[in-house]
Formats: C-alpha cells, sequence, structure tokens
C-alpha cells in the first residue's frame, strides 16, 4: 500500500493536485488502487483529505477519464457520495448518476470509471464506531440497515448533494476556508445517518444493549488511564463515542451507575488501597485524597464512609497497627535431630 503521509491537520481539508494519473492511487487516502488513464490528455483535479475523531474524510475531483480499482480499505468501512457525475460514469459496470451512494465493506473489491469533471466525497471509519455515531444521534445504523458491499437502492437527498457539492467545489478550488468549513464532514456523516438510520424499536433491545456495552467499555477504559487527572464528562463522552445523554442511558443500564459516581467510586477505591499500603503510610489522608483528585476531603470522607462502612482515619490508623513483614516473630526452626533430643 502506497504511503501517504501528507495528512497534517486534524481539522482542517489538506488539499492534494492531481498532476499525474498515478496520484490517483489515493484517490480515497491511503487506499493504494490501481489507477489508469482511458483516454488521452492530461489527467488533472485533485485529492483532499481530512481526518477528526477517528473518520477520515476523502474527495476527489477529476478532469479525465479514468479507472480506478482495488479495496478502498482493508479493515474499516467506505461509504461514499457521488456529487457530480458525467454521464458514462460507473461503478462495478453500472451506470451511476449523481447523487449515488455506495457502501464498501473492508477489503471488498472497488472497479469505477469516472469520466471529466467527476467529484465525489466519502468517509472511511470502523462499521462499529459509524454504528456508535449513529446511536449518538439517536439512530441505529447497523451492517443490516447499510447492507453488503455495493450501490444502495435510494439516491442521497438532492438538498444534501447541492449543499455537500458547493462546499467541495470551495475547498478543491484551493480557497481559503469559510467559517465552518471544517464541518463539512460532520454534515456528510448526518446525510449519511439520515440516508441509512433508523429510529430505535423497542424489538431493538439486543442491538441497544450491544452498543451500550461497547460505549461502557471504552469509558471505563478511559476513566482507568485518567483517574489520577480531572476528568470531564464531556472528556468520558468522547473517549466513549457517545453524546452524555447516550453515555448515561449506557451507565445506567450496564451498570446502575452514572459516570460521574463511577469516577468517585475507583478514586475512593484507590484512596483505601493507598492508605492500606505500607508504601503510603507516611502520606496524610489529604495527600493520598489529592492524588486522586479529590481535593474536598470532608466530602471524599463522608462518601469514604457510605463507601465502605469506616472513616478514612480508621483505615488508615488500622494499616499503621498491621504488622510489617519485619515485625513477624521469627518463624520456629524445623523439628529436627537436635530439638528431638532436647524432648521437643
Amino acid at each position: 500500500m502506497k504511503s501517504t503521509p501528507y495528512i497534517h491537520s486534524a481539522n482542517g481539508w489538506t488539499r492534494v493536485p492531481i498532476n499525474s494519473i498515478d496520484d490517483l492511487s489515493d484517490g480515497i487516502y491511503g487506499a493504494g488502487l490501481e489507477a489508469t488513464q482511458m483516454a488521452k490528455g492530461v489527467v488533472s483535479g485533485s485529492l483532499v483529505f481530512a481526518q477528526k475523531n477517528g473518520i477520515t474524510y476523502s474527495s476527489g475531483f477529476i478532469s479525465g477519464t479514468v479507472a480506478l480499482t482495488g479495496p478502498l480499505s482493508p479493515n474499516q468501512l467506505t461509504v461514499g457520495v457521488g456529487l457530480h457525475f458525467s454521464p458514462g460514469s460507473w461503478i462495478w459496470m453500472n451506470e451511476v448518476t449523481t447523487g449515488v451512494v455506495g457502501v464498501f465493506h473492508a477489503g471488498d473489491e472497488h472497479e469505477s470509471r469516472y469520466t471529466p469533471g467527476a467529484l465525489y466525497a466519502a468517509l472511511t471509519l470502523d462499521a462499529d464506531r459509524l454504528e456508535e455515531e449513529a446511536a449518538r444521534a439517536e439512530l441505529v445504523l447497523d451492517r443490516r440497515a447499510l447492507g453488503g458491499t455495493g450501490l444502495h437502492a435510494r439516491h442521497l437527498h438532492p438538498r444534501a448533494i447541492a449543499w455537500l457539492r458547493e462546499r467541495f467545489e470551495r475547498i478543491h478550488s484551493g480557497r481559503q476556508p469559510t467559517e465552518g468549513e471544517d464541518d463539512v464532514g460532520a454534515v456528510m456523516l448526518d446525510a449519511f445517518f439520515d440516508h441509512f438510520g433508523r429510529a430505535p424499536s423497542t424489538s431493538n433491545r439486543c442491538n441497544s444493549r450491544h452498543a451500550h456495552a461497547a460505549i461502557v467499555r471504552r469509558a471505563r477504559s478511559y476513566i482507568a488511564e485518567h483517574l489520577a487527572t480531572p476528568i470531564s464528562l464531556d472528556d468520558i463522552a468522547i473517549a466513549a463515542y457517545a453524546s452524555r445523554r447516550t453515555l448515561y442511558r449506557a451507565f445506567a443500564e450496564m451498570l446502575n451507575d452514572t459516570p460521574q459516581s463511577y469516577v468517585r467510586r475507583l478514586r475512593l477505591h484507590r484512596i483505601r488501597h493507598d492508605l492500606a499500603t505500607d508504601v503510603e503510610r507516611a502520606c496524610t489522608i489529604a495527600l493520598v485524597a489529592n492524588q486522586w483528585g479529590m481535593s474536598e476531603l470532608g466530602r471524599m470522607s463522608g462518601w469514604y464512609r457510605e463507601l465502605f462502612g469506616e472513616r478514612p482515619s480508621e483505615t488508615h490508623a488500622h494499616a499503621g497497627n498491621t504488622p510489617t513483614r519485619q515485625s513477624f516473630p521469627q518463624a520456629r526452626p524445623a523439628i529436627g535431630a537436635s530439638s528431638l533430643a532436647k524432648g521437643a
């Protein structure tokens, strides 16, 4: 696969001019496609890319007749839309027109032919991530809704096509981004949600629980790694790929708890462990609590007693009274010939 190191911004768009047919190997960022020139003349145009929140956005404007073949990603899902296709454009030998939507699952072969003036846009991400992003919008978008690799039966809504086409034409022209231009990818994602997604139903309980379990798993991993540093609810939601509302629902269903209460509970356990550990015995309760992000000693003490049934000072005192390894009495010698001789 061809290395494509030129995405350098998490929020903005990177524009790469097409100077030869070889540049189209990255018609989708990092794909390494086989590009074939199908007519005489110079192939030109541009490719633009952006990456944000684990999603890669790609778009191509092609002046020339070209064919592209190969998987769009070896391990991720790609969803694309034709923002402008002239007659003679096709995908998998099916003639396509403006507004066509294609789904390309990981590793599946892609084959297309574009005529001059073709403009397309696509996003590439994990299939599970797409489902989770849809959940943030209170929609269900799973593999069943997407279907297999292929062209979707319906075209994207004309208003969405018009809006996206105007924005991507601006980006491809090389003009300076206008306010909100870095949100083009988010609008495209929302357009696909509207196109494929459906409202949750009561019969979708199992799918909902599966999604909530994934959200809680990611949230817990993030919390465990950052427990000694300030953690906001938004931090957890971003790490879990969920909205605040969905995050609360996931924690309520899977743990019967809230995210904030869960964080507090883990920190209290860390404090208890340190108060009862030889290494931390010389530290004050306030110092131990501060190390785990609890600066209000009075409130911490109340939560601690409610959870463990004793005050932090009692845990600390018990630890101080516990004999260390060096204070244990020496083990009695094994009974041997000398002790037997003494009548032991």
